[in-house]
């Protein structure tokens, strides 16, 4: 019965976060001391309070308006942190747990005085042992993937809370701030285009314009002899498809008009340049060629695109030192490849070098940096259950419950030492779980907590302190593991077992009862009642 009480105070000294921000011992260090210390004294007294103060607050809640000020204010305070509640969670295993069993147990057993008072309490007390702990199992079930979306502990200090919430609303945002923020107006700019061309000038600079400069870009491709020979008038048939750019930078009030002059200006130099490049073309013609080829002038320049008649020059073959080079090379390559990926390096920073940069000397980069767009990280958590999916949630491991405490006190009762050997094999078995489990995400320091976690284990699962990397596998192998397990346990003591009440046949019923209806609400549960994922973005 003490057992939570005093894990829940050397918890609570053992934590720096819980004391208080100050420095040596002083008056408010004293007071935490003494409140702890009656708290550990009355520790009865300090449920009870906790239990009546959330009462009277929720009760207060119901009275107020929906959205007002009243209703705020009393949900904060029942959302309000303490270290009472580290005692319910300790207290659903290390009290209520055990004394189920017990309580079960000396039930259950023959050749025990009874009298009516002593058995009401005793099933009394296997009652609210029950409700404790499928309370808590419901409250912690996802917790860790609740957590790391923005939950706290419910034990933590105030000002660990605040810290908490602004590094949580610091260092993440949701998809739909994202949203909010990339939305910008259509009628303006793209703000990186001035920093591209910044940047572009900065490199290569700036061709000035000078005033009365003409530049008129040709394609001769586009010209033939016999084009530039019917070609007499320069303003018929004139088209977009001549492929003539012209840049004017002379301010014209009539640029049609300006680029026709231009056109009759230079249409002689023109017709030059295409004469040139046509006697260049026959130029190059093999002298022992064929005349009969080129005689026609429509077929001329389609005898430029075939193929050249003599054949190609044969390869150059690469010598003995060529290839041996090459072979070395790639040697090289492949010998700093398995270096960079095999071989182990020091830590960064191992010596502690100061490492200064000099901002003068330092490489800048020309223009400003551009904002390109990169793949953010996500976390993907659970929001909280609402009032229906917690009451399926809380129905199925009541009845989860139930089925494990029977089939364990029932088996404990004909055969105790297969009792303990499967219990240890249990134990075994979930720490070995979870410590595969924690080898990427987790650092093995917390030995001692995973001890007390497989403890839990034996009862139920949770995902508290630990991550769970695939959640599907850990539920269904967990409850296939207990259901086989109860079922194995069941069927042993049911055949075996050497009883004469019939509340053993009634305990036996009510095991494969309480178990298909914990099978049903969980499913249902997981199927259409299960809170959704809260994704949100690392800033």
């Amino acid at each position: 019965m003490w057992l939570p009480a005093v894990t829940c105070f050397a918890a609570v000294l053992s934590s720096p976060s819980q004391w208080p921000e100050t420095v040596g011992c002083d008056e408010r260090t004293a007071r935490f001391v003494v409140k702890h210390l009656l708290v550990l004294t009355l520790f009865p007294v300090a449920a009870f309070y906790r239990f009546n103060r959330r009462i009277f607050w929720s009760i207060e809640a119901l009275f107020q308006e929906k959205g007002s000020y009243g209703r705020v204010q009393a949900v904060g305070k029942i959302r309000e942190t303490s270290p009472y509640e580290l005692y319910h969670f300790l207290q659903a295993f290390l009290h209520a747990a055990p004394q189920m069993s017990l309580q079960m147990y000396i039930l259950l057993r023959d050749n025990t005085f009874r009298n009516y008072d002593t058995v009401t309490a005793q099933i009394v007390s296997v009652v609210f042992s029950f409700l404790t702990m499928a309370s808590i199992i419901t409250s912690y079930q996802r917790f860790e993937s609740q957590k790391i979306v923005g939950k706290c502990y419910p034990w933590s200090s105030d000002h660990q809370v605040a810290a908490r919430k602004r590094e949580f609303l610091r260092s993440t945002s949701t998809a739909e701030s994202l949203l909010a923020s990339a939305k910008r107006n259509p009628l303006e700019g793209d703000p990186v285009v001035p920093s591209i061309m910044k940047n572009f000038y900065s490199k290569y600079g700036e061709v000035p314009s000078t005033p009365g400069s003409k530049i008129i870009n040709v394609d001769p491709s586009n010209f033939d002899r016999k084009s530039s020979k019917e070609l007499t008038d320069p303003y018929a048939n004139f088209t977009d498809d001549d492929k003539l750019e012209v840049a004017d930078t002379v301010d014209s009030q009539s640029p049609t008009v300006s680029f026709k002059r231009d056109l009759v200006e230079h249409i002689d130099e023109i017709r030059q340049y295409v004469r040139q490049t046509d006697d260049l073309k026959l130029s190059t013609i093999a002298p022992d060629s064929s005349d009969e080829e080129y005689e026609n002038p429509v077929e001329l320049e389609q005898t430029f695109d075939r193929p050249p008649r003599t054949p190609a020059p044969p390869t150059p073959a690469a010598n003995v030192f060529k290839r041996a080079s090459v072979l070395r090379d790639i040697f090289v390559f492949d010998v700093e490849c398995f270096i960079k990926s095999h071989v182990p390096r020091l830590p960064e920073g191992m010596f502690e070098h100061d490492r200064k940069q000099d901002n003068e000397n330092a490489d800048q980069t020309d223009g400003d940096a551009l904002s390109l767009p990169s793949r953010r990280q996500m976390i993907t958590g659970l929001e909280e259950d609402d009032l229906v999916g917690k009451a399926v949630s809380f129905t199925g491991w009541v009845m989860f419950l139930l089925m494990r405490m029977i089939a364990l006190s029932v088996f404990y009762v004909f055969f105790p030492l297969y009792f303990w050997m499967v219990c240890a094999n249990h134990y075994l078995l979930m720490i070995a779980c979870i410590i595969y489990e924690v080898r990427f995400h987790e650092k093995l320091e917390r030995y001692y907590f995973y001890l007390f976690l497989a403890y839990i284990y034996l009862f139920s699962l949770l995902e508290f302190k630990i991550k769970f990397i695939h959640v599907r596998t850990w539920y269904v192998g967990y409850v296939t593991l207990v259901f086989i397990e109860n079922i194995a346990m069941s069927v042993l003591w049911y055949n075996l077992g050497a009883f004469e009440s019939w509340w053993f046949d009634f305990l036996h019923y009510l095991t494969i009862a309480s178990g298909v209806l914990s099978l049903l609400c969980l499913l249902f549960y997981y199927a259409f009642l299960r809170p959704k994922d809260k994704v949100l973005f690392v800033n």
